[in-house]
């Protein structure tokens, strides 16, 4: 395998060239949705009950909305794909439930801490903050690597010693920066358009986005596990 195959930048363009239409429409979904709330009166109200949903439901809303968005749903598009069906599909499903199930949770945390911290009204300068915090904090520490890392176990069988092996140094440049370049070309532009709408509509709206990053986090992992 040549150098230019190894190289962790060149994984992460092509995992975003392979989704990089669905991901421009759901960049471009969620923009509309921002416009609409802003502007369409009707658009509001239907979303305004999404907000309600959201706040009342708490940790449990984050938790199965996520689930839903960011496991299930790439789970499904992944079947009716045979290039990225997945070699144990119920294993698999288990595995995207469970763990959008708690990035959920940990990602509503991050954006209600945000909102303590820097304001919960999105003003212009509260957005600019909440995306540099969410791009250059978050995502390098948590984000990215835990992703990066759950995907790469469960395509390893979750076997422990073929993880620790590929946890040997220079794990993070290897695994995690395809990962987190990536990121930052879709969630840059994606986190400015839900940090744009009320706190309570920032975990939905992002699932949107985070629907087409689900997908993109298997490609990664599954360059990272040919690249050994």
């Amino acid at each position: 395998m040549s150098q230019a195959e190894d190289s962790p930048w060149v994984a992460g363009r092509r995992a975003a060239r392979e989704v990089a239409l669905p991901a421009a429409l759901v960049l471009l979904g969620a923009l509309a949705l921002v416009v609409a709330y802003y502007h369409v009166p009707a658009a509001a109200a239907v979303l305004d009950r999404v907000r309600a949903a959201r706040e009342s439901g708490g940790y449990v809303f984050a938790a199965w909305f996520t689930a839903l968005t960011s496991g299930l749903i790439p789970w499904l598009m992944r079947m009716a794909l045979p290039a990225l069906r997945p070699a144990h599909p119920v294993a698999d499903l288990t595995h995207s439930v469970v763990w959008w199930a708690f990035m959920g949770v940990v990602v509503s945390s991050f954006y209600e801490f945000l909102a303590v911290a820097l304001g919960p009204v999105p003003t212009p300068g509260v957005v600019l903050a909440k995306v540099l915090a969410d791009m250059f904090v978050f995502t390098v520490l948590v984000g990215a690597p835990f992703n990066a890392v759950s995907h790469l176990w469960k395509d390893l069988g979750w076997d422990v010693a073929a993880l620790r092996e590929a946890l040997r140094p220079g794990w993070y440049r290897r695994i995690v920066v395809p990962n987190l370049v990536t990121n930052w070309a879709i969630w840059g532009p994606g986190a400015a358009i839900f940090y744009s709408l009320p706190v309570g509509l920032q975990l939905p709206v992002a699932n949107a986005i985070g629907t087409c990053w689900a997908l993109m986090c298997v490609r990664i992992a599954a360059h990272s596990r040919s690249r050994g």
